[in-house]
């Protein structure tokens, strides 16, 4: 190798990388009927589709930097710890996720047939009495990347995408098996990469930011308790 192409090396593996985090743009359609507030010892369920992985294009990545993200692997299971985080009364109800549930009803089909969620869950009205099992939350996570600028070349250029994180959580009572509405959060951002030894990544965590959001709507919305404020672990 070369003087220069030595020089190129060290100076790739000294430059420096800055990580800019910033709040993703969010949209909500709320369509949830009112509901009575979980009374102390009661259990909420969640169960639903984490969004599957991207393909993995070695070309793409490396043109974009990799800005099309890499996804967080189980968003059920960290919305499911938000919404304990954020919860301003901890132990007064219990939030449960259900990882296998019945797929002889589709969800998109519950609000035609309501009765249909108890078996869904592989449940039974005892059941839910016994232990209190109050409101079922079903989420579907849809997550999206569109490549705007791939003019990235190590260690050098710029790369941009747009990445969108949806979340649809559509809401049943257990106690009356009766669909009670849906919560839809969309968040989006740009994700930009701008290199020329230094990098500088400026990048919004859509998929948190969506979860953070209903994790304190479905709080505020089935527990009637306000969210405490936003805090890092």
């Amino acid at each position: 190798m070369t003087p220069c192409g030595w020089v190129l090396v060290l100076l790739t593996l000294f430059a420096g990388c800055a990580h800019v985090p910033v709040a993703s743009n969010i949209a909500v359609k709320d369509k949830l009927q009112e509901a009575a507030p979980l009374e102390p010892g009661d259990v909420l369920l969640v169960y639903g589709e984490n969004a599957p992985p991207p393909e993995s294009n070695v070309a793409v990545d490396y043109f974009t930097a990799g800005c099309q993200g890499v996804l967080h692997g189980n968003t059920l299971g960290e919305l499911v710890k938000t919404i304990l985080k954020v919860n301003p009364q901890p132990g007064r109800f219990a939030v449960r996720y259900v990882k296998e549930a019945k797929k002889d009803a589709a969800p998109d089909r519950m609000e035609e047939f309501p009765e249909s969620i108890l078996r869904r869950l592989d449940l039974t009205k005892d059941m839910v009495s016994r232990d209190h099992l109050r409101y079922a939350v079903h989420v579907k996570e849809n997550c999206e990347a569109t490549v705007h600028m791939p003019l990235y070349v190590s260690p050098f250029g710029v790369a941009s995408c747009s990445n969108k994180t949806v979340l649809e959580a559509q809401v049943w009572d257990l106690q009356t098996e009766k669909f009670i509405g849906s919560y839809t959060v969309l968040a989006e951002g740009e994700y930009t990469v701008v290199a020329y030894l230094f990098h500088v990544v400026v990048f919004p965590d859509t998929q948190k930011d969506a979860t953070e959001k209903l994790a304190r709507e479905i709080l505020a919305r089935l527990a009637g308790l306000k969210p405490t404020e936003h805090r890092d672990d």
